[in-house]
C-alpha cells in the first residue's frame, strides 16, 4: 500500500502528461490572425481553384499576393516547419515513459524463483516539466513569428516585383514610340541626304540615334521579360499555366504620405521577426534558468518494485536512483545555456536596430524618389511638352526644320521615361517601407501616372507644300 501512495503523485503527473496534444491546425490558425491584423489576408477557398480563377482575369496587385501566399513553394516549406515546433511542445508536454524491469533469480533447491517486478519514471523530467512547456511554447510563438514574417516579406517582394512589372510594361511602349520618332528622323534624314541637303556625318548622327533607340526598345523589351519572370516565379506559378497580365499600371503618386513617428509606432507593434527574436530569448532565458539545477540533480529516477522471494514470501517497496555528477558535473551544458543567452539577447539587440535602420532608410526612399517624381510631374513634362508645342508652331511656319522637332519629341520621350522610372522608384520604396513597417500600407490609387506621348508622325513635313532645309 505504502508503495501505490508512493507512486500516486508521479501517476497523476503522468495521466496529466498523456492528456497534451498537438497545438490545433499547427497554429496556422493563430497565424492567419495575426497576419490579418497587418493587411494580409489568405484565400478562403482551395489553392487549385483560386489560382484558376486569378489567372482568368488580368491580375491585379492583391491576387498576386494571394497566389503567391498559396503557391509560393518557399513560403510553403516555412509553413510547413510550424508542424515541427508544434511537435516540440506536444513532446515538452509528455513525459518519457516509464521503465518496467523484471528479474527472475533461480537457485539450486528452491521451490520457487525469486521474482522482482518493478517500474520507475525520470523524477527530474517532473520536477521541470512545467518550465520545458513554457520553452516549448515560446519556442513555437517565434517559429510562428517568423513565418509571419516570411509571408509579409513575400508580399513586400510580390508588391515590388508587380510594380516593376507595371514600370517596364509602359517604359517599352514609351521607348518603342521613341525608337520610332528616331526611326522617322533617320528616314527624313535619308531623304535630305539624297537631295543633297544633308552632310553625310549629319546624316550618320541621325541613323546613329535610330539605332541607339532601337537597343533602347530591345533592352526595355527583356527588362519588361525579366519583370515577368520574376514576378511568376514569387507567386509560384508554372510556365505551363495560363499566361497573365497585369490589371493595374503603374499608379500615380499618393497625395500625401505617412508620417514617419506613426510608422515607427507601428513597426515596434507589427515586426513579427522582432516578436520572433523576443519570445526566443524568453525561451533561452527559460532554458538558462534551469541548466545549473539540472545539472547539479542530474537523472532522478524514482518507483516501486514488488519481489517474490524464494520461500513465496511478498515484499513490497519503492525505489530511488541518481545519477552521480562525478565525470560529468554539468559544466558544458551550463556553459552552453549562458552562451545562447548571450546569442538570443545579440539578436534581439540587432533585430531591434534593424528595424530602425531599415524604417529610416526606406523612408528615405521614399521622400527623395517623391521628389523627383513630382519635379519631373511638376517642372520638367511640362517645360519639355511648352517647348515642343511652341517649336511645332515655328515649324509650321517653316521657320525651323523637322529634326529640331523631332529632337523636342525625343526630349519629350526623355523626360517621361525619367518620370515612370521615378514613380516605380517611389513605388519600391514603398514596398521597402512596408517590409520594414512589418505589415501592408495603404494602397495607392491604380489610375495610370500620365497618358503617354504619341509618337512623331510618319513625315513631320507632309502638310507643307515643300521642303524647308534644316
Amino acid at each position: 500500500m505504502s508503495s501505490i501512495r508512493f507512486l500516486a503523485a508521479p501517476g497523476a503527473l503522468l495521466l496529466l502528461s498523456a492528456c497534451a496534444s498537438l497545438p490545433a491546425d499547427w497554429g496556422r490558425g493563430a497565424l492567419d490572425a495575426q497576419l490579418r491584423d497587418r493587411g494580409l489576408s489568405s484565400a478562403t477557398v482551395p489553392r487549385e481553384r483560386f489560382t484558376a480563377q486569378a489567372l482568368r482575369e488580368p491580375l491585379d496587385l492583391e491576387r498576386a499576393i494571394q497566389l503567391a501566399l498559396l503557391n509560393n513553394p518557399e513560403l510553403q516549406a516555412r509553413y510547413a516547419s510550424l508542424g515541427f515546433a508544434a511537435a516540440e511542445v506536444y513532446e515538452a508536454g509528455r513525459l518519457s515513459n516509464p521503465l518496467l524491469s523484471f528479474t527472475q533469480l533461480s537457485a539450486g533447491g528452491e521451490a520457487h524463483a525469486q521474482l522482482t517486478l518493478g517500474v520507475a519514471v525520470n523524477f527530474t523530467e517532473l520536477l521541470f516539466a512545467r518550465t520545458h512547456r513554457r520553452i516549448a511554447d515560446a519556442q513555437f510563438a517565434a517559429q510562428k513569428a517568423a513565418v509571419g514574417s516570411a509571408a509579409l516579406e513575400l508580399a513586400a517582394q510580390v508588391e515590388a516585383a508587380y510594380r516593376r512589372c507595371a514600370a517596364a510594361a509602359q517604359l517599352l511602349q514609351l521607348r518603342e514610340r521613341l525608337a520610332q520618332t528616331a526611326q522617322v528622323s533617320a528616314a527624313l534624314a535619308q531623304r535630305y541626304y539624297e537631295a543633297g541637303n544633308l552632310k553625310p556625318a549629319e546624316l550618320a548622327l541621325e541613323q546613329a540615334g535610330g539605332a541607339q533607340a532601337a537597343l533602347q526598345a530591345d533592352t526595355a523589351q527583356l527588362e519588361l521579360s525579366l519583370a515577368r519572370a520574376s514576378l511568376q516565379r514569387l507567386m509560384g506559378l508554372a510556365d505551363t499555366q495560363t499566361p497573365w497580365q497585369l490589371a493595374e499600371p503603374l499608379a500615380a503618386l499618393p497625395a500625401a504620405d505617412e508620417a514617419l513617428d506613426r510608422l515607427q509606432a507601428q513597426a515596434q507593434a507589427s515586426r513579427l521577426d522582432l516578436q520572433a527574436a523576443q519570445a526566443q530569448l524568453q525561451a533561452v532565458q527559460a532554458r538558462y534558468g534551469i541548466a545549473t539545477p539540472q545539472s547539479l540533480i542530474g537523472e532522478l529516477q524514482l518507483g516501486a518494485e514488488r519481489e517474490r522471494d524464494y520461500d513465496g514470501s511478498l515484499h513490497a517497496g519503492p525505489t530511488a536512483a541518481i545519477s552521480l555528477p562525478l565525470f560529468d558535473t554539468g559544466k558544458g551544458r551550463r556553459a552552453r545555456a549562458q552562451a545562447e543567452l548571450q546569442e538570443a539577447q545579440a539578436a534581439l539587440q540587432a533585430a531591434e536596430l534593424d528595424v530602425q535602420t531599415q524604417l529610416h532608410s526606406a523612408y528615405a526612399q521614399l521622400r527623395s524618389s517623391r521628389k523627383r517624381a513630382e519635379r519631373y510631374r511638376d517642372e520638367l513634362i511640362p517645360a519639355r511638352e511648352r517647348a515642343f508645342e511652341a517649336l511645332q508652331r515655328e515649324h509650321n511656319y517653316m521657320l525651323i526644320g523637322s529634326f529640331e522637332l523631332l529632337a523636342a519629341r525625343q526630349q519629350s520621350f526623355d523626360a517621361y521615361a525619367g518620370y515612370i522610372e521615378a514613380l516605380r522608384d517611389y513605388q519600391l520604396a514603398r514596398a521597402d517601407l512596408a517590409r520594414a513597417v512589418g505589415r501592408r500600407l495603404p494602397q495607392t490609387d491604380p489610375a495610370p501616372a500620365a497618358a503617354l506621348p504619341e509618337a512623331a508622325p510618319q513625315d513631320p513635313h507632309a502638310h507643307h507644300h515643300g521642303d524647308h532645309t534644316p
